[in-house]
């Protein structure tokens, strides 16, 4: 096979690791937003029961600081009434401290309830914890993964760009300037297949004689409809 054509082909292949690789480095932010949004759905039901929970706790603190309140104010109804000097004083110390007496009694009742609803909520939570910090250890694990990725890929590229540049380095002018323009304008595909008397590429076909040119691999030859650089398939096509 022409050398120029052996390493045109080597040269289609780095270029189309390097286009796998930076891909693969574009895609990453996804594939870890993926990972995040798959653990959030399958935890949902958790932070649900979490929330209660949480929720349940505010609300017995925020009712047990109503009770200090409501004794406090208990406390100095039933000093008033010991100071009381008239019967309106008296009369309206003892209903004062009846209203904050029933306050406390119900606000009491509603912590009691809160308080077995907080017990059953946290035997569930407990229960499921462990379970999900494995999930989230796990999770943490794919995406260190992915991102450790990014870096073993970017050490990959700059090792192929320097391939890319040796191997260019090996062909005339002609077939370099080429190689870029077709690459460019065919979106880094600048080598099609000859297969069947055809280009594989635009399913073009091409002339009997050019065919068993290009068969022989001695030179060179352009697809005459979209202008790609076209082989023919051996055994040993790729050049180190």
């Amino acid at each position: 096979m022409n050398s120029e054509l052996s390493q045109l082909l080597a040269l289609q292949e780095t270029d189309n690791e390097i286009k796998r690789l930076n891909q693969e480095i574009i895609s990453l932010p996804a594939r870890q937003q993926e990972i995040e949004r798959q653990f959030s759905e399958s935890v949902k039901e958790y932070l649900g029961l979490k929330q209660e929970f949480d929720h349940a706790q505010s609300e017995k603190s925020r009712l047990e600081s109503e009770v200090a309140a409501e004794q406090t104010k208990h406390q100095k109804f039933k000093d008033d009434l010991m100071k009381a000097t008239n019967q309106r004083e008296y009369e309206t110390a003892v209903r004062e401290i009846d209203a904050t007496k029933k306050a406390i009694s119900s606000l009491e009742t509603e912590i009691l309830k809160l308080m077995e609803k907080v017990e059953k909520l946290e035997a569930q939570v407990s229960e499921r914890s462990p379970e999900i910090e494995a999930r989230r250890v796990e999770v943490d694990r794919q995406i260190a993964e992915t991102a450790a990725s990014v870096a073993g890929h970017k050490e990959a590229l700059a090792a192929l760009a320097a391939e890319r540049e040796r191997r260019l380095g090996t062909l005339g002018p002609a077939t370099r300037s080429t190689y870029e323009r077709v690459s460019k304008m065919r979106n880094g595909l600048a080598l099609a297949e000859a297969r069947d008397s055809m280009c594989t590429a635009c399913r073009m076909k091409i002339r009997p004689q050019v065919y068993n040119d290009i068969r022989r691999g001695d030179q060179i030859f352009i697809c005459e409809n979209c202008g790609r650089i076209l082989y023919y398939k051996t055994q040993a096509t790729v050049s180190t």
